[in-house]
């Protein structure tokens, strides 16, 4: 009796010797999904090619083409490749405590800046891109499996109580939220608030700017944004140009640039402002609300 009694207390404190080296092999599972869809993503995002699924200048293209697909130069799909190869190579490994903290870290993580990355989407953008979403359910699937694993990770729950995980869980939570505001969030440094909230305004409507890199009209166009260029919603229809998406300028039959596609309307050539903001409905600079 007073054996089993101890190898039982050693079972609830985590000390069992099978849970030492055991993998995880629902997360490695959903880990290994998860760098399927990100490195898929990521090519899209590097070649411009069209995405599966997604026809013409679909949600998938409105994503991948604006600001947010990259987070200091870097595509944003290639960062969550990155996180979910942490976590499934934790994973594979067997959890100690201290691979579990890191796991729960990364899983929290990629967990919060999806999340403000949906809620970006859909209320900013307002375009929904499949490959995303299904990447979000996938590391909020692998975040559940992490906590699972916290009652029988060995010497865990001595390390990391509940309310310690849930610090280090949060804490990081919320400095990846600090991060993704200070990227995205904040203003370009240089442009009016006006500049800001129609390019902004522009962005959400699902216009589009077709132009090319060595036009000249395009670069003057650009240049009544100041730094809120960044945020307009252009596409480079040069195949020699960054990112550019020659198909797209092709469907939508752009024959000089720049060329704004606003709902129905079609503007060739530089537009002022005001002329801009009269097109997409939004109130004209120096307008009384």
């Amino acid at each position: 009796m007073t054996g089993r009694a101890e190898r039982r207390r050693e079972t609830r404190a985590g000390r069992a010797a099978p849970s030492r080296t055991t993998p995880a092999w629902t997360t490695v599972a959903l880990a290994a999904a998860g760098v399927l869809v990100s490195a898929y993503l990521t090519w899209t995002n590097m070649t411009g090619a069209q995405a599966l699924l997604c026809s013409g200048a679909g949600a998938c293209d409105i994503v991948q083409a604006s600001r947010y697909s990259t987070v200091f130069g870097v595509p944003t799909a290639l960062w969550g490749l990155a996180l979910y190869v942490v976590v499934g190579v934790l994973a594979g490994r067997g959890y100690t405590a201290q691979r579990w903290l890191v796991a729960l870290a990364a899983a929290s993580a990629a967990v919060t800046f999806s999340a403000y990355l949906t809620v970006i989407s859909l209320s900013v953008l307002r375009a929904a891109c499949a490959y995303c979403l299904a990447s979000a359910v996938i590391e909020v699937l692998i975040l559940a499996d992490v906590i699972r694993w916290w009652r029988t990770v060995p010497g865990l729950r001595a390390l990391a109580p509940l309310p310690r995980a849930a610090m280090v869980g949060g804490g990081t939570a919320a400095l990846t939220l600090l991060l993704a505001l200070g990227v995205f969030a904040v203003s370009p440094a240089g442009a009016t608030p006006y500049q800001v909230a129609l390019a902004r305004h522009l962005s959400s409507i699902r216009a589009v700017m077709y132009g090319a890199y060595w036009c000249p009209h395009c670069q003057e166009q650009k240049e009544m944004f100041s730094e809120a260029a960044t945020m307009l919603p252009y596409v480079e229809c040069d195949p020699r140009g960054s990112g550019a998406r020659p198909d797209l300028c092709a469907q939508a039959s752009v024959e000089s640039f720049p060329t704004w596609v606003i709902g129905d309307q079609r503007l060739v050539g530089t537009q002022s402002l005001d002329t801009l903001a009269r097109a997409s409905g939004f109130p004209p600079e120096g307008a009384k609300p």
